[in-house]
């Protein structure tokens, strides 16, 4: 999946006003989504322009990666917000959601220019503070935030996919899929979470091939399944008709290692009786 299609996905997250999280940024409710394009010669659209309970306007834009251009950028949708809705306070912020520290300036400082926006990390943000909400949205976004407990989110969260429709909830997959992107390590979890206690997840074949990564993880995990099946068998060819590993290995077609890795734990296990 390219960068602009993860992008657009991750922004799509945003448009239910995620109620939480944006308290969280703010420290008030989000009432209404406002219209986030800006015609002009070139058309411009912002991540999220939200009015706020006390009618103020709060304007996000989420950013995977540095950009020396950023204040320029931030500057010229102040102009077009302040067109827009000339009686209303505007509050701006870039919300940092890469790997990393946002090395990015949050100012303009020129003799005849003074402009500044807030600057935050969403990795500075509780994950457990986002669990908490009744938004799919909220819960959603809080992988990219300081996941302190990882398993505990993944197994939270798949609770409360479950409880959903299966329509809606494979859009919400496709949306925490997205988010993982940005977030490799979590990913790797999750993966080893639906392997090892068959976690009962639903995954379209339209999910695994944007994420190939995703997809090699669900095929291992099935790959298991497959050899934990096995075992009875190598175990009756071993005891009934004494055959080597390496044999049993070719008979039923499984590495060899695993064979071995069978009878070792069967026999310590005899033994231990």
């Amino acid at each position: 999946m390219s960068k602009q299609k993860m992008d657009i996905l991750l922004r799509d997250i945003l448009q239910r006003i995620p109620e939480k999280f944006i308290h969280i940024l703010t420290g008030k409710k989000g009432v209404k989504i406002l219209d986030n394009t800006f015609p002009s010669i070139k058309e411009r659209k912002a991540d999220l322009v939200v009015e706020l309970e006390d009618r103020s306007i709060f304007h996000l834009e989420l950013q995977t990666h540095p950009d020396k251009n950023m204040p320029l950028r931030m500057l010229e949708y102040r102009i077009l917000l302040m067109q827009k809705y000339p009686d209303r306070e505007i509050r701006q912020m870039v919300l940092y959601v890469g790997e990393g520290a946002p090395r990015m300036e949050s100012s303009i400082n020129q003799p005849d220019l003074s402009f500044s926006y807030e600057l935050r990390d969403i990795k500075e943000l509780s994950c457990k503070e986002l669990m908490k909400s009744s938004d799919m949205e909220d819960k959603i976004l809080a992988v990219l935030c300081n996941v302190e407990e990882p398993e505990r989110y993944f197994n939270e969260l798949m609770e409360e996919l479950l409880k959903l429709p299966e329509k809606e909830r494979a859009d919400y997959i496709r949306k925490l899929l997205t988010a993982l992107h940005y977030r490799p390590k979590l990913k790797i979890v999750l993966k080893r979470l639906l392997e090892e206690r068959k976690m009962p997840l639903t995954i379209t074949e339209e999910m695994m091939k944007q994420d190939p990564f995703f997809q090699e993880g669900l095929e291992r995990g099935i790959e298991k399944g497959k050899l934990e099946a096995k075992k009875e068998d190598i175990l009756n060819l071993y005891k009934e008709l004494n055959l080597p590993p390496e044999k049993i290995a070719k008979v039923l077609k499984v590495p060899e290692e695993f064979v071995k890795e069978v009878i070792e734990k069967k026999t310590v296990e005899t033994q231990e009786l």
